[in-house]
């Protein structure tokens, strides 16, 4: 089996949401923007899944380690006009951790999508046409209908049952927009887009600490590995003008008819979804 040279680049894009609102995606191309600190709520209401409560960590440690939580407590916190890092911090302890984030990340607007990526697909040993197939696995699914079973679903109006979008040019979506926002006033260096990364936070056990080290607002780029099956990209609205903040928690925005990029299905897939795409290696 060969390997990808880019396996961190996607092809394909998906959003998970529900039937009204993907109808009103691809009929003007409206988005809502949430925030991290929503999704924190939601999973003191329903769970991990749909939620998360560790959004925005950047760093965490036990609650015994005085040294740690000193030596990550100065890092971030320093009141040092030289020091890059300062950040307004918010500590919250959960499972005997101390948990170290910034309160202007977590009231961020943020937009999610579903994206496939190469390292998904096996990648084929020769050159010429092949025909790859990857699964979207249930958790995904799962995870987004708060590990509803199919009869729940089923009683639930038809607007409101899950429906998939999928965005077949990822980057005339990217283009749409920045148009979009920069009508409301925003410059393309407020407009974050970039994928989410895992990582273990058990992999040293309850003992153990880690520290992201990311510039703001990047740690909203990380996660935990719990949702890995994700597979995120993010949009992050990075400013600080308060009037634009406040129109993207309002109400959507739209960006135009996207039927020329974008299909749904209607269902819910609780069994997961099979991809298959045609690809064409190069030889070296």
């Amino acid at each position: 089996m060969g390997e990808w040279a880019k396996p961190n680049n996607f092809s394909a894009v998906f959003r998970l949401t529900s039937s009204k609102y993907a109808d009103s995606f691809v009929d003007t191309g409206s988005i809502k923007f949430n925030t991290p600190q929503s999704w924190i709520d939601y999973s003191k209401k329903y769970g991990d899944g749909r939620g998360d409560g560790f959004e925005g960590t950047l760093a965490f440690c036990n609650i015994l380690d005085i040294e740690r939580i000193f030596e990550l407590t100065q890092k971030y916190e320093s009141s040092c006009i030289l020091n890059p890092n300062t950040r307004p911090l918010l500590k919250k302890i959960s499972g005997g951790r101390l948990f170290l984030k910034d309160k202007r990340s977590l009231e961020l607007p943020c937009f999610c999508v579903y994206i496939m990526k190469n390292s998904l697909f096996p990648c084929p040993d020769s050159a010429g046409k092949h025909r790859v197939t990857a699964d979207i696995p249930a958790s995904y699914f799962r995870d987004f209908s708060d590990n509803s079973l199919p009869e729940d679903i089923d009683k639930l109006s038809l607007e409101d049952q899950p429906a998939l979008i999928f965005i077949s040019d990822f980057d005339e979506f990217k283009n749409r927009l920045h148009k979009a926002l920069g009508q409301l006033g925003l410059e393309d260096t407020e407009i974050l887009i970039g994928n989410v990364s895992y990582f273990d936070f058990e992999a040293y056990g309850s003992n153990g600490w880690m520290d992201f080290g990311q510039k703001y607002p990047k740690e909203l780029l990380v996660k935990n590995i719990r949702f890995a099956e994700q597979s995120e990209a993010r949009v992050i609205i990075k400013t600080s003008k308060n009037d634009v903040i406040e129109r993207l928690y309002s109400a959507p925005i739209e960006l135009g008819c996207m039927k020329d990029i974008a299909q749904v299905h209607k269902g819910y897939l609780h069994e997961g979804m099979r991809v298959e795409m045609t690809v064409e290696i190069y030889e070296e």
